[in-house]
This record gives C-alpha cells, structure tokens and sequence, in this order.
C-alpha cells in the first residue's frame, strides 16, 4: 500500500531509491473519516452500474479508454494542484507500463465485456472476491506461506465464485451470464496481478504519483484497441444523455473524487483498518443492481458471497497474525 514520499527541497535531483517514511496512524476512525470510507466505497458500488448504463452507448474497449484517458488527465492536474511529486526514475517506468496494462487495460477491457453479458448484482458480487485473486498469486510468484488457514480460506472463495457465477449450474454448459462472470473474475485477477507487480512502487512514490501515471499508461494501451473497436463497428455510436452522464459519474466521482479521498486516508490510516469498509462496495453495487434494474439476487449469489466474506476472513486474519 502507498506510503508518503520522503521530504527533500524541490532542486535537489529524485531519489526513487530512498524508503518512504511511514506516516503516524491515528489511534481509530473518527466519525468524519468514516463517513468518507462509507461515502466513497458507495460511490465505487455504484460503478457497475454505472458501467452498465454507459455501455447502452459506447463500446467497452471505447468506454474504457476514454475513462481512463480523460482520468488520468484529471488525476495529473489534481496531483500537481496538490503539489504532489510526480518526478519518477527511468528503471521504474516498465513498471508503471505493467500496472497500466495488466490493471487497467486487460482489466476493463474483460470487465466491461463481462459486464455487458451479466447482471449488475453479479458483478458487483464478484468485485469482493479480488482478495483471494490476490493471496493465490502472492503465494505463486512472491513465494509467500500457505498455512492451513489461507488454504481454506482460498478454497472457500473459489467456491463462492463458482457459485456466483455459475447460478447453481454447471460451468461446463455456459449462458452469456456465466461467460460475463467468467471475464469478470478473469478481470479481477488481472487487477491483482497489476498490484503484484506495483508493489515495489506504491513503497517508493506518493500514491497519486502511481495512480496517476498507471491511469495515463493504461489509457494508452487501450488506443488501439479502441481505434480498432471503432473501425470494425458497423453500428453508429449513440450518446444518450443517460450514457453521457454514467461516463462522467465513472471518470469524476468515481476515479478522480474516489481515489483521491482514498488515498489521502490510506496514507494516514493504517490499512488494516479501513479494510472492512471495502465490504460496503459489493453490498450497495448488488442492492442498487437490484433496485434499478431488477436484477435477481439468487441464493447461490448469497450462499456464494457468504463464502467469499468467511474466505477474506480467514485470509486477512492470518495476514494479520
């Protein structure tokens, strides 16, 4: 998780290589502070939603790099408003390019597919089960234990994510919904591994300085993809005014307000405590599903999202023992 960067005169040259002091945690979360967790993550519940809406119009490779292009030129005025360093090293921007392309690319690019063939309840179901995505890659590529515990915390996500996307029926005899949760979850795990490979980073820049050029680099590798979209679409593009403004709700409150919100808190509060308000996303993205668009909530979507609950449970316990 991003920490502050270390203090220096603005002349003197970066030194990427200089381990970020970490910032004094207050002892709880105040009322305000809580609010804001709240607030924001109802905002990123939304977002399946909202992603839902603008896709009446636009593309999904479209939708997503114009997202992420117009974010990423927000986010850079916001940091520098905020007089954030955004100097960064030369060795370090293959990474940024790998979290640009695995985190945002590759990610929106099945999310949006996914979630044009599946329910906004499902999808906003399959948004809490990233942490499992994440225990079973850290174990793989950075070696990490696996205790009896994180073991059965894993298997009991996976088997909440079958349960959620196959609706109780086998996976063998795939619906267009079952292939949506499918890329879904494919996406998530895309996301995961993007923070695998961004761990380095988040310890050595400020947070905004990581978002903001993983947002630019992953816009610009959804290009061509999006060019590509276009030139094969027989199908002219029709901007709604319902479309237009879910485009604006996922690129300004839920990009730029969210994640600067979100940062600036992660920064001062320890992780593991506002963690549990992430919890707050799938639930509200699930019942606004539900409200707006009347998307069945089935008992395997239930069975399944207890699993996945009790699974980051068991994870995050042993994480933090």
């Amino acid at each position: 998780m991003p920490r502050n960067a270390a203090r220096r005169d603005p002349s003197d040259p970066p030194d990427p290589a200089e381990p970020a002091p970490i910032p004094a945690a207050p002892h709880r979360i105040t009322p305000a502070i809580a609010l804001a967790l709240i607030a924001i993550n109802m905002i990123w519940g939304a977002s399946s939603l909202a992603g839902k809406l603008a896709l009446h119009s636009f593309p999904p490779m479209m939708l997503a790099f114009a997202r992420f292009a117009l974010s990423a030129g927000l986010m850079y005025g916001v940091a520098g408003a905020c007089k954030v360093d955004l100097r960064v090293a030369r060795q370090d921007w293959s990474r940024f390019w790998a979290m640009g392309v695995l985190g945002l690319a590759l990610t929106y690019l099945l999310f949006y597919a996914g979630l044009s063939r599946t329910t906004v309840a499902d999808a906003s179901l399959l948004m809490a089960t990233e942490p499992v995505y994440l225990a079973i890659l850290s174990w793989a590529l950075l070696r990490e234990p696996m205790p009896l515990t994180k073991a059965m915390g894993i298997a009991a996500g996976l088997a909440g994510v079958i349960l959620i996307v196959s609706h109780g029926g086998s996976l063998l005899h795939w619906s267009g919904v079952q292939a949506g949760g499918l890329m879904i979850a494919l996406a998530l795990t895309f996301e995961a591994l993007s923070s695998i490979v961004g761990k380095r980073l988040v310890s050595r820049y400020p947070a905004m300085t990581v978002i903001t050029y993983q947002m630019a680099a992953g816009a610009l590798a959804l290009a061509p993809f999006a060019g590509w979209e276009l030139w094969t679409s027989h199908a002219p593009i029709v901007l709604t005014p319902g479309a237009l403004w879910s485009f604006a709700y996922l690129v300004v409150p839920c990009t730029v307000l969210a994640y600067t919100v979100w940062f600036t808190l992660i920064e001062r509060i320890q992780v593991s405590d506002i963690s549990v308000f992430l919890f707050v996303q799938p639930l509200f993205g699930a019942l606004i599903g539900a409200a707006v668009l009347h998307d069945p909530i089935t008992s395997e979507a239930v069975i399944g999202s207890a699993l996945v609950v009790a699974a980051i449970a068991l994870i995050q316990r042993r994480q933090a023992a």
